[in-house]
């Protein structure tokens, strides 16, 4: 009897181990996406007038420095629309991916950070639970000048509020973009 029962309980173990393993076909999709290898931030004048400024970096975040790296190039006092697109590049063939990043929006919010200029920037889409991600805000600079804007995008799961600030979680993306106003 004792030797069935030993039995039993390592059937019982087995399935359990079995039963707590991660299934890697279907990841937890809150915590998980695709590499983001191009950023492009597309700026529009009202009357239809529009100018995209690219980021490129092959390998993703971390390892070698990117590839492109456009000067983002504005008008002093014009406002502009920008629209914010992510794509996974992989082998040769651009996939855009911000829609998983917005199906994650009550978990993700993007930050624009100046320096040495002056922008007001309000961003216009919301998540799930109304507070801003960031794929589309208004921007208006209002002075010339040569500075650089740091663009971050924030992975703030269960920690994401109405007014979180930019350290708020950790960082999927961190880049500093040239920028010129005219």
């Amino acid at each position: 009897m004792k030797q069935v029962t030993k039995i039993l309980l390592g059937i019982l173990f087995v399935f359990g181990l079995v039963g707590c393993s991660k299934n890697v076909d279907k990841p937890n999709d809150e915590n998980e996406h695709e590499s983001i290898n191009r950023i492009e931030l597309v700026f529009s004048e009202s009357g239809g007038s529009s100018k995209s400024f690219m980021l490129e970096d092959a390998d993703g975040d971390g390892g070698n420095s990117p590839s492109r790296i456009d000067t983002i190039t504005a008008q002093a006092n014009k406002p502009y629309t920008v629209t914010l697109k992510l794509y996974n590049i992989t082998n040769g063939v651009a996939k855009e991916v911000s829609s998983t990043i917005q199906a994650q929006g009550a978990s993700h919010e993007f930050y624009f950070i100046p320096t040495g200029i002056t922008v007001a920037i309000q961003k216009t889409d919301k998540d799930k639970n109304g507070y801003p991600i960031g794929f589309q805000s208004n921007w208006q600079f209002s002075t010339a000048g040569t500075g650089s804007i740091l663009l971050k995008l924030m992975h703030k799961t269960a920690l994401k509020g109405p007014n979180d600030g930019p350290n708020v979680g950790h960082s999927d993306i961190q880049i500093s973009l040239p920028t010129i106003i005219k």
